[in-house]
């Protein structure tokens, strides 16, 4: 059975195609196994343009998604991902890759698929993978195991606290109409209310269900009322076999047009939008 690999890069300056390369994708007729560094992707948000780096993000997601859609059955989650499927309905077949290496978007680019004479397995995809893109599969500086807002706390502790009330009570006092009180992680305002709620994917189902939906509730009550808010709702991807639920609470979430998603990774934009727009605490009188 033939072997193929395609490298993923993504494309700094397209004028003169100057690339970084980022993913692997190792497939025979049967099995596909991916991943892409966590290290490059971050050097990457530096060098791209805002929408060009969502644009990267998407792509890379959506091909996990696809991967994890086909199977939820990974061996070892953190390093690959693997999938089985007929060569028939193989979104990594042969001639898709093949096409996307003729195909540029200016932000990533494929390889043609280049075929090897080795088995599709954990480690020839390990060795390749660190021959090819990163020395290591995971990221050097993975999130770590706390709440997210702690983690936010800690890593950005003065600047949050300059333009954000912590752990709020907002009540019917201040939002005309609102049933029940919402406790509001980040909450801050200009011209307009500005909360920022994150969400730990790790507590139980129900937790989870009844975070989402207060801060669902408080966006309603202000959409009911005609007037404006913005809203942020954080939270990290759950491991899909230990929090089979949460992960599927998650991907809702996530897709959902209702709220704000931004992943943990990308809270800072939380601070951005403080900075740009002027925000502080909401209980601050000027």
């Amino acid at each position: 059975m033939t072997t193929q690999y395609s490298i993923l890069s993504v494309l700094i300056r397209p004028e003169i195609q100057e690339k970084i390369s980022v993913g692997l994708l190792l497939f025979n007729a049967n099995e596909v196994y991916f991943s892409y560094s966590k290290n490059k992707l971050q050097v990457s948000k530096e060098l791209l343009s805002n929408s060009s780096y969502k644009i990267l993000r998407e792509i890379l997601e959506n091909i996990e998604r696809k991967i994890d859609f086909d199977n939820s059955k990974s061996s070892n989650k953190k390093e690959f991902k693997i999938f089985k499927n007929n060569i028939s309905d193989n979104t990594f077949s042969t001639s898709y890759i093949s096409y996307l290496s003729k195909y540029s978007n200016n932000v990533i680019s494929f390889t043609n698929p280049k075929e090897i004479s080795l088995e599709v397995n954990k480690q020839i995809f390990s060795s390749l993978f660190r021959k090819y893109i990163d020395d290591i599969i995971e990221a050097k500086e993975e999130l770590p195991r706390v709440k997210p807002v702690e983690y936010i706390k800690t890593h950005f502790g003065d600047k949050i606290e300059k333009h954000y009330d912590l752990n709020r009570e907002v009540t019917h006092e201040h939002v005309q109409n609102l049933i029940t009180p919402v406790r509001i992680d980040f909450a801050g305002k200009n011209e307009i209310d500005v909360f920022a709620q994150t969400v730990d994917m790790e507590a139980t189902p129900v937790t989870v269900a009844n975070h989402i939906n207060s801060f669902i509730q408080l966006k309603t009550t202000y959409n009911e009322n005609n007037v404006s808010m913005k809203d942020f709702i954080i939270a990290k991807e759950p491991d899909r076999n230990t929090f089979p639920k949460q992960h599927d609470i998650w991907n809702q979430l996530r897709t959902s047009n209702i709220l704000n998603y931004l992943d943990l990774s990308e809270s800072e934009a939380i601070i951005t939008y403080a900075e740009q727009h002027g925000v502080v605490p909401l209980t601050c009188n000027s």
